[in-house]
């Protein structure tokens, strides 16, 4: 396969206990060697891997072999982590293999509505981001750029500005990158009541996506962002609405950690899998996601997108653009979309 981005699930094993992960309702299983060497073997023109899916990566005890074994390649390395690994030992560790970027997970810097949502602690979290980008910077190096990710839930919508704040006291140069509480059936179907009440609506994802936009502070910092591109950034690279395609199904792949092979992290289903690694030929998993790609280059989101927001965004027509854009230039004007209040950051 020509795949040039794939992102790899080294365990579903987790310290924390989120309940909107995927993760914490699969078997608890990590990647086996065997299946690691039939994925680098069926992949070999990779340029940037994701080395994490529904599990923290530094619990698979040969991480960090995955991340040298990758780089002897000349392959590009990024991942997700929690931040509870962040310890001096493995922070050594990490910069010597050489990781591109480093984004942490949270939804609040709240610390009990951390400890709520996650299961762990924001203080220990804290200190080994502290610690990376302090022995980061004692070795003079570029990377990893090190950044926040957040998943926001419906009574996360103003935790925003304190994570910003928590960004800018860490030094951070990652970037922050928001994704909307999954309603993909592959998620929502392991959500307790509390949970799937705290999904947002289109509309509300919409405006979510305009405030982050049009924060000219949040701007800003995006913008002063480390050059140092980490895998969704090269992944997603030219990607806009309204083009009805989506980098996954162009250029990337999900293997889980027993080797099936996904359209993309987000597609959880094993019906949906394109193949399994060491069964299918590499020509009939290409084949099956070269389907996938067509039926969303006709306007129609395939089965397996079904739910998914870049799916959605993806074949949006003229009118909802503008739509959107109209909202956005309100909420410059006005500071505030409909009823919901603005971030002020």
């Amino acid at each position: 396969m020509a795949t040039r981005f794939l992102q790899i699930e080294p365990t579903t094993r987790c310290n924390f206990t989120c309940g909107f992960c995927a993760g914490r309702a699969m078997p608890q299983t990590d990647l086996t060697e065997a299946t690691w060497n039939a994925t680098l073997a069926a992949f070999p023109t990779l340029a940037h891997v994701e080395l994490q899916g529904e599990g923290e990566s530094f619990m698979h005890p040969r991480f960090f072999e995955m991340v040298r074994a990758l780089r002897s390649r000349g392959t590009r390395v990024s991942l997700i982590t929690n931040g509870s690994y962040l310890s001096q030992p493995n922070v050594d560790a990490l910069l010597d293999v050489g990781v591109e970027r480093v984004s942490v997970s949270m939804e609040s810097a709240d610390e009990g509505l951390f400890r709520q949502i996650r299961g762990g602690r924001l203080d220990k979290v804290r200190r080994g981001i502290e610690t990376l980008v302090a022995t980061r910077r004692a070795r003079g190096l570029d990377r990893p750029s090190v950044g926040l990710s957040i998943t926001v839930l419906k009574k996360t919508r103003g935790e925003l500005p304190g994570i910003v704040a928590l960004y800018e006291a860490l030094g951070l140069d990652g970037g922050i990158t928001l994704q909307p509480l999954e309603r993909k059936n592959d998620y929502v179907a392991n959500y307790d009541a509390d949970m799937l009440a705290q999904t947002l609506s289109n509309d509300e994802v919409g405006d979510l996506y305009v405030e982050f936009m049009a924060d000219r502070h949040l701007r800003k910092l995006q913008k002063e962002r480390s050059e140092v591109p980490g895998f969704y950034d090269e992944l997603m690279a030219g990607w806009r609405p309204g083009q009805k395609r989506c980098p996954w199904l162009d250029d990337g792949a999900f293997v889980t950690n027993d080797g099936r092979v996904s359209p993309c992290c987000m597609v959880k289903d094993p019906a949906h899998a394109l193949g399994r690694i060491g069964v299918d030929a590499p020509e009939v998993i290409e084949d099956r996601r070269a389907t996938l790609r067509h039926t969303l280059g006709r306007g129609e989101i395939p089965a397996p997108c079904t739910g998914c927001e870049l799916a959605r965004f993806a074949v949006i027509g003229k009118p909802a653009l503008v739509y959107w854009g109209v909202r956005g230039l309100w909420r410059r004007v006005f500071g505030t979309l409909g009823s919901q209040p603005a971030y002020r950051l």
